[in-house]
């Protein structure tokens, strides 16, 4: 198994890629729902469930994890999009013309979700990100969104606003569809037409059938 996409099967570099967004999204999500229903005092679920008690406090750093995996997600996706237009990728298994172009339309849509989601999350970001060994200051303190809200007059909240009402979309949905129909495609062609499409994105199990 080489680094590189051939023909009949992906790379290493293309699984590293795919796995390690696969990841974090979930992850995102899971911390962020987390957050949302368990953590903030002004939206947790009351009565509050499993004896949790929410917490003001911890929001801000709960938060900061969701943060980091959004950003590293839209980090990743940009060297995976030069990889995959530059090192090409296997060809489609055996299907109709509609199929082969549904199957390329969703992994470009999903590409669009994982720039565009980072993207407008990171404008609604209040405090910086911290990376541990780096710190990404929050977006309304920065010369990018000055120059957006100067160009459209708009205020922090404005700005800040519009930015959630993208991201809150997006997520709620466009993202999670999309990737229901994803994974709903690959366990068809794995366990009903009994093909390679799944097979050759698993690291352990690689076949050009």
């Amino acid at each position: 198994m080489g680094w590189r996409n051939t023909i009949d099967a992906w790379g290493r570099a293309s699984m590293l890629f795919h796995w390690a967004t696969a990841a974090a999204f979930i992850t995102a999500y899971v911390v962020v729902y987390y957050v949302i229903w368990f953590v903030d005092p002004q939206t947790s679920i009351k009565p509050a469930l499993f004896g949790t008690t929410p917490r003001a406090d911890r929001v801000v750093p709960l938060l900061n994890v969701h943060w980091v995996l959004g950003l590293s997600i839209g980090f990743l996706t940009l060297p995976r999009l030069v990889w995959r237009i530059t090192g090409g990728v296997p060809r489609h298994v055996a299907g109709s013309r509609l199929e082969r172009w549904s199957a390329d339309a969703a992994h470009w849509a999903l590409y669009a979700i994982l720039i565009l989601m980072p993207l407008s999350g990171y404008m609604t970001t209040y405090d910086p990100t911290d990376f541990g060994l780096f710190v990404i200051p929050a977006c309304r303190d920065t010369a990018f969104a000055a120059a957006i809200r100067g160009a459209f007059d708009l205020s922090v909240a404005q700005l800040e606003d519009a930015a959630w009402a993208v991201h809150s979309f997006i997520g709620a949905w466009l993202a999670w569809p999309l990737v229901v129909l994803h994974i709903g495609a690959a366990l068809l062609h794995h366990f009903v037409r009994k093909d390679a499409v799944l097979r050759r994105m698993l690291p352990l199990r690689r076949s050009t059938g």
